[in-house]
């Protein structure tokens, strides 16, 4: 006689399979996390670099401006207007090309004037038209614009200039 021997039910039948498809459901996501993580980070990094891009235009415009004024006594008198442009080839200012980054300085505006310490003063009985020189300071804004990189910044700055004769400025 054949004997049937009756099959129980095996537990652990079909949990290999099932803990198999948990672990790759889990790396899955695991990897869906990550991928927009690095996305999110690359997008955070060329921001990052348009900022400072834009940053280090606008400070190439106060430091333009700080020596323009050093070199030249008559160099707030050369604006046309009140805000201007800078030459090309200065800046990453290059015209005919729209998306390129412009920078523009404000005319510079005399703050005050100071002496440096150790310095002789020189009155003589006159304050203007001596021989004293001065550390002379100017308030100068530089902004700089790009439509490409869809950013602008501006940088406000006090640029002290010496050694300048002391001497009645000029209405401008």
């Amino acid at each position: 006689m054949h004997c049937l021997r009756l099959r129980q039910p095996d537990r652990e039948r079909g949990a290999a399979l099932f803990l198999a498809i948990l672990t790759l459901f889990i790396l899955t996501i695991m990897g869906i996390a990550l991928m927009f993580t690095t996305s999110i980070e690359n997008t955070l990094a060329g921001t990052e670099t348009k900022v400072s891009k834009i940053f280090y235009a606008a400070d190439s415009g106060v430091e333009y401006a700080s020596a323009m004024l050093s070199a030249q006594a008559d160099y707030p008198d050369s604006f046309t207007t009140s805000t201007q442009l800078m030459p090309a080839g200065v800046s990453s200012h290059y015209p005919g090309l729209s998306s390129d980054m412009q920078v523009s300085l404000t005319r510079p505006v005399i703050v005050g004037y100071s002496t440096n310490t150790g310095d002789p003063m020189q009155s003589g009985g006159q304050v203007y038209g001596s021989n004293q020189f001065v550390e002379i300071v100017y308030a100068v804004t530089s902004s700089a614009s790009s439509t490409a990189i869809q950013a602008t910044k501006v940088i406000d700055a006090e640029v002290g200039v010496y050694p300048k004769q002391l001497s009645i400025p000029r209405p401008n």
